[in-house]
């Protein structure tokens, strides 16, 4: 499911924020991710309400399919952004697409690849915002600080430099585009909660979900009318191969 808020300068590009819609089946899929979801929504309808005409068109994505190898956002990868791998490639499909991904060469960026100038993701339940992770990026940590400024009062002002997986922004990552995790407050999300039967809507809380909207909405306003695009690591190149048991042949 993809909205918009149009941007006022059509080549300024577009800032994204997603979450995905899909659960496991063991009980509501409240924190895991109906949480994130109501999260990017609620973003959305702070950010309409306010009539703001942002630089950049800022985009919200509800994606499906991550709980079975984040194919919904994959799918978006490879449509608009970047495609990895030979087009005689044999298809995979499932785990099998979502484990091969990072091992196919060359990736080719499409025409929209400049275009997406950050993503930010929301996946790890339904407690606060405690700033963003810059995935290894460290340029983007002064950035980040400044934007987070504002919610310091609201324990929101964190930027941790080291990266994180196993959701809808690492192929993203993968072809070379800045895309982010929010640090949050972790509460029972993984001790209890995180695949299991008791992820039900009782465990969500609305207050911190709502001081989490608030800081995401703030966040993607500041991408948006940014003078510049967020600084990007360079697009990833086939490791060379090496033998770790090699010797070289001189005498040293």
């Amino acid at each position: 499911i993809i909205a918009d808020i149009p941007g006022t300068d059509p080549k300024a590009g577009y800032v994204m924020a997603g979450a995905h819609l899909d659960s496991w089946v063991a009980a509501d899929g409240a924190a895991d991710n109906a949480a994130g979801s109501a999260m990017i929504m609620e973003a959305a309808r702070i950010l309409a309400a306010t009539g703001v005409r942002p630089k950049r068109t800022i985009r919200f994505a509800l994606w499906s399919g991550e709980e079975q190898g984040i194919l919904g956002s994959m799918a978006y990868v490879t449509r608009h952004l970047a495609t990895r791998g030979s087009p005689n490639d044999p298809p995979q499909t499932g785990m099998q697409s979502y484990y091969g991904f990072s091992q196919k060469w060359p990736i080719t960026p499409l025409p929209g690849h400049a275009d997406l100038a950050a993503y930010f993701n929301i996946d790890n339940g339904s407690g606060k915002l405690r700033g963003l992770y810059a995935e290894t990026n460290p340029a983007v940590v002064p950035i980040f600080r400044d934007w987070l400024s504002p919610f310091a009062s609201m324990g929101a002002s964190n930027v941790v430099l080291r990266p994180t997986g196993g959701t809808d922004h690492v192929f993203l990552q993968q072809v070379g585009v800045p895309g982010f995790q929010f640090i949050q407050d972790p509460l029972d999300y993984g001790s209890r909660i995180h695949h299991t039967s008791a992820d039900t809507f009782d465990h969500l809380k609305a207050e911190d979900m709502r001081q989490a909207s608030i800081v995401l909405a703030s966040v993607l306003l500041s991408a948006a009318n940014a003078d510049k695009a967020l600084p990007r690591t360079p697009l990833p190149t086939k490791p060379v191969v090496t033998d770790p048991y090699g010797y070289s042949d001189d005498d040293d």
